[in-house]
């Protein structure tokens, strides 16, 4: 016979299931939410730089980046205003097709003006203003809200219009477009001699005259010989470089440094993460000035590789219980090293090397819109990645999450080594000579 104060317990028992239901849901719909806050930037991103192509050849490359960055501004203060989800949503929409144009404007705009021998180490200067940028945030954010760190964001994109403007439009743009003066012109600002920018105008001059078409260029003559090879080269390294992981495991960084194994806060995670993001910067800025770039490829890959598996490895630990648990308890300083060293490593290649490919070894002849369709390819990869993050952290757990990373880093690396082109010390002639001369051997 039942005892009656159970049956007492039995409605208890009901609402207190009930409620974990309720929270268990409330929590499910709050990550689904914050998953769309993280991954609505880069599919936004991706639909801006579909349409960068066109823009970057129409209006010109200084003039977008110039026209983006109210845009920007605005986007931040609706984040800042916002008194619930949509508005944020719609401000990060709004940032990530700016973003996505941004970065399809960049990447033309930058070989187009830098000379040879300093291009390598000046193409890490975006992710140089990037990380101080993340620097900067990660410290505000110990003393102000999220409102104030929006606002703080849409200060950053101000210095954009005192750095750009004094810089002119790209001679080769201008010479296409029949502004030959302007052209000769930028380039005396931008070299160090006269003779060097009048050599440099009649390069331009015959390569404008020899490709008359340029401002035509269509999508199947951008996947067509000779610029087939570059662009898959270029496309896979940007899709590989989302699946080493980089974009989530520095997400999913301040929950590792934060553990209570760790004996860190928030705070100083955060911090402790922009300070090691900034100093690999310079790091990357001296390599990329010094090394091949598909012999840093390498070391980058088996720096992030063995940093991944011991994540992989550690998290396994701690899920697996009895004293091996109880071991990786008192080893809380592992992922702490391996996430750091997952840091140096993606600095020295993987996360600079596919921006670099595009800056230095795209065909000139179809950069603008080659280069728009291998920046949407990278942000859509990122979208995924971004997006099912979450799932696979709590379906698979965290050990199956980094050792996938781990295999698709060693996988892509092998695949592309063999493939991409080195570009070190090469100018854009010479890259276009290489693949004309691939195109012709092939055909013979």
């Amino acid at each position: 016979m039942q005892d009656p104060v159970d049956k007492l317990k039995e409605p208890e028992e009901l609402m207190d299931s009930q409620s974990q239901a309720r929270s268990g849901l409330f929590q499910s719909h709050v990550i689904y939410q914050e998953s769309w806050v993280g991954a609505v930037m880069p599919a936004c991103a991706f639909v801006g730089s579909i349409a960068a192509g066109p823009l970057v050849d129409r209006l010109g490359r200084r003039a977008v980046l110039l026209h983006l960055t109210w845009p920007l501004v605005l986007s931040w203060a609706m984040i800042a205003w916002a008194g619930g989800v949509g508005l944020v949503l719609a401000g990060r929409m709004l940032s990530g097709v700016c973003v996505g144009v941004q970065t399809t404007a960049r990447v033309v705009y930058m070989p187009e003006i830098i000379q040879l021998d300093l291009r390598g180490p000046l193409s890490v200067i975006p992710a140089l203003s990037a990380n101080l940028g993340l620097l900067v945030s990660f410290s505000g954010g110990q003393y102000l809200s999220w409102r104030g760190l929006a606002w703080l964001a849409a200060a950053l994109c101000l210095p954009v219009l005192p750095l750009l403007y004094p810089l002119p439009e790209t001679p080769y743009y201008l010479t296409r477009t029949g502004n030959r003066e302007a052209s000769l012109s930028a380039l005396r600002q931008l070299r160090h001699t006269a003779q060097l920018a009048v050599k440099e105008q009649e390069e331009i001059s015959k390569k404008c005259i020899a490709s008359e078409k340029s401002s035509h260029v269509s999508m199947w003559e951008i996947i067509q010989s000779p610029n087939l090879w570059p662009l898959s080269v270029a496309a896979a390294l940007m899709l590989a470089q989302q699946t080493t992981g980089y974009t989530a495991v520095v997400a999913f960084a301040s929950s590792i440094l934060d553990s209570e194994q760790s004996g860190r806060d928030s705070s100083s995670s955060s911090m402790l993460l922009g300070i090691v993001n900034f100093l690999c910067t310079f790091l990357s800025l001296y390599y990329m000035s010094k090394c091949r770039r598909r012999y840093l490829l390498l070391v980058s890959a088996a720096i992030i590789v063995c940093s991944l598996l011991t994540l992989s490895l550690f998290f396994w630990a701690q899920s697996t219980g009895g004293y091996i648990s109880a071991i990786a308890k008192n080893m809380s300083f592992v992922p702490v090293i391996a996430l750091l060293a997952y840091i140096v490593g993606s600095s020295l290649g993987w996360r600079i090397i596919p921006w670099v490919f595009v800056v230095e070894g795209m065909p000139s002849r179809v950069r603008g819109k080659a280069s728009a369709v291998v920046v949407a390819i990278n942000w859509a990869s990122a979208f995924l990645i971004t997006k099912t993050f979450s799932w696979s952290i709590s379906s698979l757990g965290a050990h199956n999450t980094f050792l996938g990373y781990a295999v698709m880093t060693g996988i892509s690396t092998i695949l592309i080594h063999h493939s991409m082109p080195e570009t070190l010390h090469q100018s854009a002639a010479q890259m276009d000579q290489l693949y004309q001369e691939a195109a012709k051997s092939k055909q013979q």
